[in-house]
């Protein structure tokens, strides 16, 4: 038996507004957890929805989580779930070259360019975190030396390039190595964006955000995160002015 407490759930997004600059969007991992009624609690709290299946995005829109703001990422997705996200309109975090030439067939079939954006494989890890997503080979993502080859690919096909997902690692109370995180992953964008013809407009820097499981465990301080993430709006104001600045979020 599982309860879930929608006062608590509201009360940690507002405490999460309240310690990150208004200017970066919040959404929902929701393969943290995606009971109906738990996502339609958190589609009118937070700003978007991240999926990784087609029975997650069909959870997520029937919630009422608008199609613009919905992300779909993870590994091994199959063609008829990236055929449903072109038609959906949602963003498809690509994470392997195969995944463009299926969707560049659905684009002509539907008569729909995908939105898309790439999930870079990070060339550094978080330092301290439970699951490790970057630092060498991973299953997420593309590797970096590869990203320039598939940006261009992207604009061969047409495809509505819309930015970079890049997550270095889950489950982390270190405030200081979240920043570090958050700060090479800024940097690793700014790098490969000039090998795009189209702007970057959506810079997802992941999570990490973990929360004390045992005892002994000190609850991840907010405060310096959210000093570092306005840093980076202010930068990304100067280097990528139409880059929206996103943090997603699913313990």
């Amino acid at each position: 038996f599982y309860a879930y407490d929608r006062g608590l759930l509201r009360q940690c997004v507002a405490q999460l507004r309240a310690a990150l600059p208004t200017a970066v969007k919040l959404h929902y991992a929701m393969k943290a957890n995606p009971m109906p009624a738990v996502v339609g609690l958190m589609a009118g709290l937070v700003d978007g929805i991240d999926v990784a299946s087609a029975g997650e995005l069909k959870v997520a829109l029937d919630a009422g989580a608008h199609p613009a703001e919905i992300s779909f990422a993870g590994p091994g997705k199959r063609d008829p779930e990236l055929r449903q996200a072109v038609a959906s309109r949602v963003l498809v975090n690509v994470e392997s070259p195969r995944e463009l030439a299926v969707l560049g067939a659905a684009s002509r079939e539907l008569g729909l360019p995908a939105r898309v954006a790439v999930r870079v494989n990070p060339d550094f890890e978080l330092k301290g975190s439970g699951m490790k997503m970057g630092g060498g080979p991973k299953q997420f993502g593309v590797d970096v030396d590869q990203v320039p080859e598939l940006l261009a690919e992207i604009d061969r096909l047409g495809l509505g390039f819309e930015g970079f997902h890049l997550f270095a690692g889950s489950q982390n109370l270190r405030a200081e190595s979240i920043c570090e995180a958050q700060q090479k992953s800024y940097g690793l964008a700014l790098r490969l964006a000039p090998h795009s013809r189209q702007p970057l407009r959506f810079l997802n820097l992941g999570g990490g955000f973990g929360i004390p499981y045992f005892p002994g465990e000190q609850r991840l301080d907010l405060a310096p995160i959210g000093r570092n993430l306005a840093e980076l709006v202010a930068r990304a104001g100067r280097e990528l002015p139409q880059a929206s600045l996103v943090i997603e979020l699913g313990r």
